[in-house]
């Protein structure tokens, strides 16, 4: 049986009929291996995609073209049958995390502290400490509830703004539960900009305006935390239903109303992790960015940066297809180029930039395509971070504030690059 995320683990959880219902403990990976595989063409592609079919692998990625690595787990009883499949087929793999538990274990999040950026932190953390920056800096910061996920949590925005006039920087992080160095990342960008003293931090809160919003999958991501580390989707119901008991959850970023539907690996089947819904525009985290986004005035935004993992990638429009590119896409390149050449300087990590459907896989839905495609923001992206297949999804805390750093660093040469090329004039 095809399996994806750990939902065979899950089925008492997926059982549950409240929105909000009490949780089971926790889903362990004690002993699952996390295997690289490099698929070289065509045929190997099909093998590989079958691969879920007759194992229950978790594809840690979407599965796009060949002459491509990915990423998959397995329980421990079934190592040895996926490597002699895997041989079989003549896949190269190489086992990439030995125990998958143990490097959760080195991401814990910490409930009860204060916010910091030594560990990751649950969303009541996070929303405390966002309603105190909002308190603090009342004169130059504005906050709100932007709309509720589908289980009644608040969706929070923040936006600074210090001067009449600047145009603005739109920031977005965690639609993808799974990805929690994303709100991680977007956090210590937002404290930077409340909290530090370095004059060129300070003259970037003068020059432009901030908006964030740090979590727009707050049910995901609390259920990351109190049922299944590796789930990804919102969780709402589809409507389906598999073995497992009921499908949950559509994948956000496919569910955007620009060329919906029309490219994706698994985007059309409704148990799976990739599902965009049944029709665009459907879920309320959806809706509630959309409505917000819109309510802004006309040429306001110069950028929009969604913020994801991982695989250090700068992806800018077009998802959907291989062949079409923005009008400005020669200077959306000049733009991430200015941020690839910052942000490896601090400590190496080198970002890869492109357009999306060429550089990663063709898919259609996603968020930075809807801004620059219907809202006409004239640079959107998604901003894959570290790393690039060590640890993956499940980057160690340690590394938080590296890639705090680093981001920093890019979007500074990123936001003069654009003002430099008009996009914010």
């Amino acid at each position: 049986m095809k399996q994806f995320f750990g939902a065979t683990l899950l089925v008492c959880c997926l059982l549950a009929g409240s929105a909000i219902a009490s949780q089971p403990e926790a889903a362990r990976f004690d002993n699952y291996k996390v295997y690289k595989v490099s698929v070289k063409d065509e045929a190997q592609l099909a093998e590989f995609k079958k691969l879920g079919n007759n194992l229950p692998v978790t594809y840690l990625q979407d599965v796009g073209g060949a002459d491509r690595e990915y990423d998959i787990a397995v329980d421990p009883a079934n190592q040895q049958r996926l490597e002699q499949l895997l041989q079989y087929l003549e896949l190269a793999w190489n086992v990439q995390i030995n125990d998958l538990q143990d490097i959760l274990e080195q991401a814990l999040y910490n409930s009860t502290s204060p916010m910091d950026w030594d560990s990751y932190h649950s969303l009541d953390v996070i929303y405390d400490w966002i309603d105190r920056q909002c308190l603090r800096n009342f004169l130059f910061v504005k906050c709100e509830v932007i709309g509720f996920s589908y289980e009644g949590r608040p969706i929070k925005s923040l936006t600074i703004s210090k001067r009449q006039g600047n145009k603005a920087i739109f920031i977005e992080g965690n639609i993808h539960a799974v990805e929690w160095i994303s709100s991680a990342t977007v956090t210590y960008l937002l404290n930077e900009l409340l909290n530090s003293d370095d004059p060129s931090i300070l003259q970037l809160t003068w020059n432009y305006d901030w908006i964030f919003v740090p979590v727009l999958n707050p049910d995901g991501f609390v259920y990351t935390h109190d049922v299944s580390r590796l789930w990804r989707k919102n969780r709402r119901p589809t409507g389906f239903s598999n073995s497992s008991g009921i499908c949950y959850g559509i994948d956000m970023n496919r569910n955007f109303g620009f060329h919906w539907g029309g490219a994706g690996w698994n985007i059309d089947v409704p148990c799976d992790h990739w599902y965009g819904g049944a029709e665009p525009n459907s879920e309320p985290e959806v809706q509630a960015l959309e409505s917000f986004v819109s309510a802004l005035p006309d040429g306001y935004v110069g950028a929009y940066i969604a913020m994801h993992s991982y695989g250090q990638y700068l992806l800018l429009p077009y998802g959907h297809t291989t062949t079409e590119f923005p009008e400005n896409y020669d200077q959306m390149l000049r733009i991430a180029k200015a941020f690839a050449d910052a942000a490896v300087v601090p400590y190496g990590t080198n970002f890869t930039y492109g357009a999306s459907g060429i550089l990663s896989y063709v898919v259609s839905g996603a968020v930075k395509d809807w801004a620059y495609g219907v809202k006409g923001i004239p640079f959107t992206c998604t901003l894959e971070l570290r790393d690039r297949g060590q640890y993956g999804f499940f980057l160690p805390a340690a590394q938080i504030k590296e890639v705090g750093v680093e981001v920093t660093l890019g979007l500074r040469a990123l936001i003069a690059k654009g003002t430099e090329e008009g996009i914010f004039g």
